[in-house]
């Protein structure tokens, strides 16, 4: 039952973007065109051969101050992106900042979808300054760096400039990352901008990165993105289809 209610919403999700995306060009991408060095971050598409996700600080106690999206959602998004990264074969490192203190464990439907993955441990504001955290990056041998974080303008925000400045093609999931307050939205986001890293939300980049409907992939990709307008679609679908 479980598998075919997953079956129905990868079915679901792939025919609401058929309907209003046309398939990605079928453009080679190179591993190495994540170089950013002189170029520009915005042109290089996301490739899920060349691409890690750096999930920072999604703790129960920074959950309780999120303030600029609902909650739920911000659960869902990022729960979501780590499912569909897992289903691209995209390697995924979670880490948590001091979570036996005050800002408590990593938020437990994240644990749940990521069962094979450890959080790692530490207590330096930056996770990129983590030594452990960067041999895990550097281990993948990868170099575009997808980087969702409680909270934006800190979490997310510091290893994005720091990867940069390093070399990396880093990108902020903003849809999957969360903030106390606008003022802290509005300053993470100026502040990305000024450095020229991309801002991009869970569903866009795991479409990116899966590039072609027609991937023996698709259906358990958009079943994990669990798109909520999905529903709606199918449900247009289905009455003009007994017509």
């Amino acid at each position: 039952m479980k598998h075919s209610k997953l079956i129905q919403a990868g079915a679901i999700a792939a025919l609401a973007f058929s309907l209003f995306a046309a398939n990605v060009a079928a453009a080679p991408v190179a591993a190495a065109a994540t170089n950013i060095q002189g170029g520009n971050a915005y042109l290089a598409p996301q490739s899920r051969d060349d691409t890690v996700l750096l999930l920072v600080d999604h703790q129960v106690g920074l959950f309780t101050g999120v303030r600029d999206m609902p909650v739920a959602e911000l659960r869902h998004n990022v729960v979501a992106l780590a499912k569909a990264a897992q289903a691209l074969g995209v390697p995924v490192i979670m880490t948590a900042t001091m979570p036996d203190g005050m800002w408590g464990p990593t938020i437990p439907e994240l644990r749940a979808a990521l069962p094979g993955v450890p959080v790692i441990n530490r207590t330096v504001v930056n996770a990129w300054e983590d030594p452990q955290v960067q041999a895990a990056i550097r281990k993948t041998g990868r170099k575009q760096i997808l980087i969702a974080g409680v909270s934006l303008e800190v979490c997310a925000t510091f290893p994005a400039l720091s990867a940069k400045a390093a070399g990396y093609d880093a990108r902020v999931v903003l849809d999957a990352s969360g903030t106390f307050n606008d003022a802290k939205r509005t300053v993470g986001l100026q502040r990305l901008a000024g450095a020229g890293v991309p801002v991009t939300d869970y569903a866009t980049a795991a479409v990116e990165m899966l590039r072609d409907n027609t991937d023996p992939k698709a259906q358990d990709v958009y079943a994990a993105l669990d798109m909520p307008f999905a529903g709606l679609v199918w449900q247009l679908h289905s009455a003009f289809g007994k017509q």
